[in-house]
């Protein structure tokens, strides 16, 4: 995840959920939570790159991720607790991850699409859409504990007009602002220290190692290479769900 984050500006934080629930035994819920906490602090050590590089356009950044981290807070503070424990005939985490997996599948299809270039002769004046779209980002990336960099990215390159290299660091800054900030409200809830110590770490490895690959990999491979994982992971966790509606006893819950 922390790979991908430093490599691509963004993408990685969709990973991180599927690792609390898959390989460390997380419910969805707390996933959701706790992965702020890995995309924030990982993406904060990028952005702090990005910042020392002269890269990051804080401007742009801070219009972005405020209206962002207050989406976030208000997701784990107020709508997470909206969702019932019973939807229909779907526990409410196989519901968010049924989300999730869905997200991963829109993420998929803007990562085959052609990555646009970043070129652009100015930066466009912002307006009232730029805020709105943080915010949205912020009340998504809160329900689903993604960093929301898949979302960032495209609006920092095709609509105000960032080039590439600034587009990934400015994004990193708002990726970390916004889900540490997100993440605040789940101090008052009992958290997996002991898990999320660990991932931190690796995940901030591998952000490093992905800054120091940034410019030497080529962007297509990754992002193919990218795609079909976050594909296989969203298959697997389609089959996750309906395994675990059939056989519920240790699997999900």
């Amino acid at each position: 995840m922390g790979l991908l984050l430093g490599m691509l500006g963004g993408g990685g934080g969709i990973l991180t959920v599927p690792i609390l629930v898959g390989f460390f035994g997380l419910t969805a819920t707390h996933a959701t939570g706790s992965s702020l906490l890995v995309v924030g602090t990982t993406s904060l050590v990028g952005a702090t790159k990005g910042i020392l590089d002269g890269l990051v356009n804080v401007r742009i950044a801070v219009s972005v991720a405020i209206p962002s981290m207050l989406g976030g807070m208000f997701s784990r503070a107020v709508l997470i607790k909206q969702i019932p424990d019973e939807v229909g005939a779907l526990h409410r985490d196989e519901v968010l991850l049924l989300a999730f997996a869905c997200l991963m599948v829109i993420v998929g299809v803007r990562f085959l699409s052609k990555p646009p270039t970043g070129k652009s002769s100015e930066i466009r004046p912002l307006t009232w859409r730029v805020p709105l779209f943080g915010l949205f980002t912020g009340l998504i990336s809160g329900l689903l504990g993604a960093g929301g960099g898949f979302l960032i990215l495209p609006l920092l390159t095709l609509y105000v007009g960032l080039e590439m290299k600034p587009a990934v660091a400015t994004s990193l800054l708002v990726i970390s602002i916004q889900s540490l900030g997100a993440f605040l409200p789940e101090l008052a809830k009992p958290l997996p220290w002991s898990v999320l110590g660990p991932v931190v770490a690796i995940s901030v490895s591998g952000m490093l190692i992905g800054l120091l690959l940034r410019d030497r990999a080529p962007r297509q491979a990754l992002q193919v290479g990218f795609t079909v994982l976050v594909f296989s992971v969203a298959i697997w966790l389609f089959a996750r769900v309906g395994w675990g509606h059939f056989h519920p006893a240790p699997f999900l819950h």
